[in-house]
């Protein structure tokens, strides 16, 4: 295999899993609170990247337009895809618990009461797509997060968390 331009030099970069799962998505199929999501991509990018005093910024431009007081916006379903492919890499403490507040905030969107046919087909959309991750979230109770993880599962999975809790003591 050739050195330049080859696997060689792809293997040679960290791979940022968001990245690719972000890049993946037609952000104009979906919406936000106000219209299309064509604006959460660079929200989500900026977050995964910013330092602590512009993540707040970000975080808030995220939540407030795909998830505003527990109510999912379309946008909800890819978010979470890519928030979720973020806790594959490493990150520094303060995006990874703005990414996990993300998670919950939409994981209990979607797990919320509604009487409309359609919303609830998207909130079904949602939780299958955290059910999908069920397997990054447990690998992250190993790591320093594990509080903010565990109320995620307890949202998602509350039998067996207990039951992986229980047989940890």
């Amino acid at each position: 295999m050739e050195a330049n331009g080859g696997v060689y030099d792809i293997m040679e970069k960290m791979i940022d899993f968001a990245l690719i799962e972000c890049s993946r998505i037609d952000w104009s199929k979906y919406e936000v609170i106000q219209g299309r999501a064509d604006s959460v991509p660079l929200a989500l990018e900026a977050l995964l990247t910013s330092t602590i005093k512009e993540a707040e910024k970000y975080y808030w431009r995220i939540e407030n337009h795909v998830v505003v007081q527990g109510r999912l916006f379309s946008a909800a379903e890819p978010t979470l895809q890519v928030l979720i492919a973020s806790l594959l890499n490493a990150r520094p403490r303060h995006i990874k618990i703005d990414v996990l507040e993300l998670i919950f905030q939409i994981v209990v969107g979607a797990a919320a009461e509604s009487a409309n046919e359609e919303y609830k087909k998207m909130q079904q959309r949602v939780q299958f797509r955290a059910l999908e991750g069920l397997w990054v979230f447990y690998g992250e109770l190993n790591g320093e997060h594990a509080k903010a993880v565990g109320e995620v599962l307890d949202v998602l999975d509350p039998s067996r968390l207990k039951f992986f809790l229980d047989a940890s003591k």
